[in-house]
Parts: C-alpha cells; structure tokens; sequence
C-alpha cells in the first residue's frame, strides 16, 4: 500500500504587515524556532495585504528551491512552537488560530469546511478543543504553513490568475487565449469565411471557459478565495488549534478569549452567521439562474 506523501523540510518565512510595527509582535516572531535551512523572517511591507502575501510567494516559489513557506502577519504574537509544531504534522497545508481583528463579538478567523466548490463558506463558530486538528474551508493569512505542491497544482486551475489577490470570484478562471481564439472565429462566421461546425466549437469553448461561480460581483477576500481553489486542486486545509496565536489590538487577543464566551453569546454568534450564510446563498443562487 502506497503510503502519503510527508510534506517537511526548511522553509521559506515571510511576514506582512505595513511600516507600523508592534514590538512584542516582532519579538515572538524573531523567537520562532527554526531549523538550521530555514530562512530568517523576510519583512514585507506594502498597501495591500493581499500584494506583499504574492510578493513573498513568488520569492518563494520561483526565488528559492525551498518545500515550505510560513506567512506571518506583523501584527500578532506567535508562540515559539509555531513552525515546528506546524511543520511536525507533514501535512501540505496547516493554519494556526487565531481570532478576527476584533472584540465584539469575539470570531475565530475560521471557517466550516463545506463541500468543494460551494460558496458562501460558513464562519466557524464552534469551540475548539485543545491541540486538535481541525478540516476547514479556509483561514487568514496570518499563520499560514503551504508546501509548494499546493502552489502548482492550485495554478491550474487558476489558468495564469494570481494566487493571491481579492477577487468577486462571479466566474471560474478562464484560459484568456482559448477565448480570445474562439471570438475571432465567431467574428468570421458573417463574411462566410468559417463553416457551421467550427462556429459550434467556438462556442463550445466560450461556454466551457465562461462558467458563473457565484455570479455576483463584490468581493471576496483573497484568504477564502484561495483555499477554495486548493481544496478543488486535491488539498485540504487543516487548522492545527495548538497553535494559539494572539492578535494584537490594544491587548493580545487570545482564543481562549472566545472559548471563554458565555454559551448564550456564541449560540447567538451561530445563528447570526447560519442566517447571514442562507441569505447569501440565495443571491448566488439567484444570480446564477439568471
């Protein structure tokens, strides 16, 4: 029998934030243990979140021959186990937890694992239990450890996309030159210069390339929409909850924090975001229909 792939070796550690920086916060990330071939934290800082993420991963991925990379945001604590701890599972795609970047109420930056290729994803309201993995749909950027397997077989479905970028996801990624081709061939049918048949492949092919995925246009966070795509290329995300990161605000902000919540408080968090989820779903729906 075949045994799985172990996903280990030194890593690539690459942390974004903007030209604010938090003492204790880059203290913890400077302490992570490392291995001997792993690089020193490489500091990004850049508007957008989402631009210096596909900075450090293209320095990974086409700079270096490295198996790993670690993400880390700037602003928040990381234990010291983080990378070892991470890295000791040997799993493609591993995200620690931590909480949303706010207090009330207080969110994990989950999310439910659903089926793949269903959208709206359900924000995960359910307490973790201690040092357990978890399979969920998606997670933040901010404690992120990817195997570059990930990266190229989640870049065929992205068909020349960005691996990270925010995105309104209203259509499957499309092979631009395939629809580009299939245009100039329709545009020739009225001068009598192409035959029936291959109007009919021409079209076939705008209708392949040209699908509805959620059908509507606002945006979606570049942290759920590519694991929506990796899971679809074969790679689950799996969420390591002894890894406890905290997100600095104007104190650390723990998970332990939202395990401690008054049951009443995450019951009414569930149903907000059962609710939010279903309505959401509709508009897909609807969208797509039309």
């Amino acid at each position: 029998m075949k045994q799985p792939k172990q996903y280990t070796g030194p890593c690539y550690i690459g942390v974004v934030g903007s030209e604010n920086e938090n003492g204790e916060c880059r203290d913890s990330i400077e302490a992570i243990v490392r291995m001997k071939k792993d690089t020193p934290p490489q500091y990004i800082r850049a508007t957008k979140g989402y631009e210096a993420r596909q900075m450090h991963l293209n320095n990974w991925y086409e700079g270096t021959k490295l198996p790993l990379m670690l993400l880390l945001d700037h602003d928040m604590k990381f234990p010291r186990h983080t990378l070892a701890r991470l890295r000791a599972h040997k799993l493609p795609y591993v995200s620690g937890l931590y909480m949303r970047r706010r207090y009330n109420p207080i969110a994990p930056v989950w999310f439910e694992q659903g089926e793949p290729g269903m959208m709206p994803m359900i924000p995960f309201t359910v307490i973790p239990q201690e040092n357990t993995l978890y399979k969920i749909g998606a997670s933040g950027w901010g404690c992120i450890l990817i195997h570059r397997d990930v990266i190229t077989a989640t870049r065929k479905i992205l068909k020349g996309e960005p691996d990270i970028i925010e995105d309104s996801m209203e259509i499957w990624p499309y092979d631009l030159k395939k629809i580009m081709k299939a245009m100039q061939t329709l545009g020739q049918y009225g001068n009598g210069s192409i035959q029936y048949l291959e109007m009919k492949k021409a079209l076939q092919v705008l209708a392949q390339e040209i699908r509805p995925l959620r059908g509507v246009k606002d945006s979606v966070g570049s942290d759920i929409r590519f694991p929506f795509f990796a899971r679809l290329a074969g790679f689950d995300l799996i969420g390591d909850s002894g890894v406890l990161c905290e997100h600095m605000l104007n104190y650390p902000l723990n998970p332990n924090d939202y395990n401690q919540q008054p049951a009443a408080i995450v019951r009414d968090i569930t149903i907000a975001v059962r609710n939010d989820t279903a309505r959401e779903r509709e508009r897909i729906v609807e969208a797509v229909r039309l």
